[in-house]
């Protein structure tokens, strides 16, 4: 499990009560719609530019191009690449998703960008994500490689889509996971990097992967010890976390992660309120298992507070 926790070294003397308590978490990934598949979200994603869209489109004024288009987009290859596509996205929404699944998926990717003669930016997304979560998944030796795999990916989707938010996002995630396998010094240094592309992200599309930056950054804020030891800033937390419920009213970390903020505020009502919004949300932003695992947090939460 990817944490945060070791870009913000323990500080050199105590804090108040709750300042300095860490929690790993899991950061989020990609929510593309033909793997989250949620109806009413206002998501954007990088869809593959379709040959018949692009032909209807320019029809009128260039028949012949219309035609070599939609003669290419009928075409076996096409039709068998987009198939493969589907079943690759479809071994990532596996339930009990493993490392040798993602591994799998990560070939197929692969294997794809490999013979595209299409659009690149949807595969590179796709691959800078799994590397992200097969970093996540791997045994320890293997799993900056997998992060280092991750960064190159995501660094090439934004030379060909500087405008894009999605290369910073997983930019950001997988600098995260170099950090967290090269210890504090390195998370230390690599934070303002992470911060920036998170923020580069945001001010791209805020909805992205259902809230992603937001979430990410409101978690930053609720771990990291407060200035001038790192910059923890339970404001912040509070803002992004808010936001990113807003945004994506139904996943279930965005109302845990707020939770847990509001708790550290001292705001039991709120924490209260989120923590069932937690229970009846629908959707988790890397792995279905985790869906569970945040409602199994949320009740021993609710268990601890009615215990007081």
């Amino acid at each position: 499990m990817l944490s945060f926790c070791y870009l913000f070294p323990p500080p050199p003397s105590p804090l108040p009560p709750g300042e300095g308590e860490f929690q790993d978490f899991d950061i989020t990934n990609d929510n593309y719609e033909t793997y989250h598949q949620l109806p009413g979200l206002a998501m954007t994603f990088c869809r593959p530019c379709t040959f018949t869209k692009l032909a209807t489109r320019f029809a009128g004024r260039l028949p012949l191009l219309a035609l070599l288009l939609l003669t290419l987009a009928a075409s076996p290859l096409a039709g068998a690449a987009n198939g493969r596509l589907a079943e690759i996205d479809a071994l990532m929404q596996s339930p009990g998703l493993d490392l040798a699944q993602a591994h799998q998926a990560l070939a197929g990717y692969q294997g794809l960008l490999a013979s595209s003669q299409g659009p690149r930016t949807p595969l590179l997304m796709r691959l800078a994500r799994v590397c992200f979560i097969l970093g996540d998944l791997a045994p320890e030796a293997q799993r900056r490689g997998y992060y280092q795999k991750g960064l190159a990916y995501a660094e090439q989707l934004l030379t060909e889509k500087p405008a894009g938010g999605q290369g910073h996002y997983w930019k950001a995630l997988n600098l995260a996971g170099l950090a967290d396998t090269g210890g504090m010094l390195q998370g230390r240094k690599l934070l303002p990097r992470i911060l920036e592309e998170l923020q580069r992200s945001l001010a791209v599309d805020p909805t992205y992967d259902q809230a992603g930056a937001h979430r990410v950054l409101g978690r930053i804020y609720y771990q990291a010890p407060r200035s001038p030891f790192s910059v923890g800033n339970l404001g912040k937390s509070l803002d992004h976390l808010g936001a990113a419920v807003r945004l994506a009213p139904e996943n279930s970390t965005n109302h845990l992660y707020l939770a847990e903020t509001l708790i550290r505020l001292d705001q039991p009502a709120r924490a209260r309120q989120e923590l069932e919004r937690v229970l009846s949300a629908s959707q988790h932003a890397i792995h279905p298992q985790g869906l569970a695992d945040d409602r199994r947090e949320a009740r021993r939460l609710l268990a601890e507070m009615a215990g007081k």
